[in-house]
């Protein structure tokens, strides 16, 4: 598919996702016209969207767990917090229940379910309130949600508990982590792209870091170059931090804060890290 056939594409997926919710805010047309913003990185409109649906559905998860993953987006993070805290509650014991998709979707993102994103954007947002116990015990609960064959599920999940035990001090914890991960999964195993798998291994010893800082190395399915470096190269500075390599680890958060993809969890982590470091001096 050419980039001229995506970006028409692109187009007509937004311009029906703002006719129908013109037409009818519906629940469904509401949620699904913000995430059509928010996957163009219009995440202001997307909030704003978002608003006007709890205005008229107080009580929707939906509404709430997008919002709030939008917020981390945005850096507002106890804005987010606060909203997939009060989306944890609306789902307490629902079965199992998947994101629909609008017609159209362009991003081959696997499906999974509220209750799986509703606990894992939760769980960063405590981790970026620097909450260890509570982001811990979020990700714990993202964890009963992954599908047997969801290894992006399981890998990014894995993965943000296993630096949140870390930042505790919980290194026998950590390693429990690591060794539940599978070995030997291809990256044809993953549908958004191996990143988290591949920072997991570099924990174990499997890789390298300068491995994950060559993002071009990798197969990577959709995201690009930029986003892989964030997403790749949190997981190295922040293996330097554990180590005591301080600069080095300075140096990657860095370098991740100098490209463009600024919506990237990677990116806003390493902000972050960045900002509590002047904070300290």
């Amino acid at each position: 598919m050419t980039d001229d056939t995506l970006r028409e594409r692109s187009r007509r997926t937004l311009d029906s996702a703002q006719a129908n919710y013109e037409a009818d805010p519906s629940l469904a047309n509401t949620v699904w016209y913000g995430r059509v913003l928010g996957f163009r990185f219009r995440i202001d409109e997307a909030i704003a969207v978002f608003t006007e649906g709890l205005a008229r559905f107080p009580e929707s998860f939906e509404l709430l767990r997008q919002r709030g993953h939008r917020y981390l987006s945005t850096r507002r993070f106890a804005e987010g917090q606060a909203d997939l805290a009060r989306a944890a509650v609306l789902i307490e014991g629902m079965a199992a229940w998947i994101e629909p998709d609008g017609k159209g979707n362009e991003l081959p993102v696997p499906a999974t379910s509220i209750q799986f994103n509703t606990w894992y954007h939760l769980a960063l947002a405590h981790y970026l309130l620097r909450e260890w116990d509570a982001a811990e015990a979020a990700y714990r609960r993202c964890l009963e949600w992954v599908a047997p064959t969801d290894f992006d599920g399981l890998t990014a999940c894995s993965d943000w508990l296993y630096m949140t035990l870390r930042r505790k001090g919980d290194a026998a914890g950590a390693a429990q982590v690591l060794a539940a991960v599978p070995e030997g999964l291809a990256d044809t195993a993953f549908v958004e792209g191996p990143s988290y798998y591949r920072r997991l291994r570099m924990y174990r010893g499997e890789l390298a870091p300068d491995d994950l800082l060559n993002p071009d190395k990798g197969s990577q399915v959709i995201h690009d170059v930029e986003t892989i470096y964030a997403t790749q190269g949190y997981g190295v500075g922040n293996w330097y931090l554990y180590n005591g390599e301080l600069g080095r680890a300075y140096d990657v958060f860095t370098q991740i804060t100098q490209g463009r993809s600024r919506f990237a969890f990677g990116y806003i982590a390493a902000e972050l890290e960045l900002r509590e470091r002047v904070g300290e001096a």
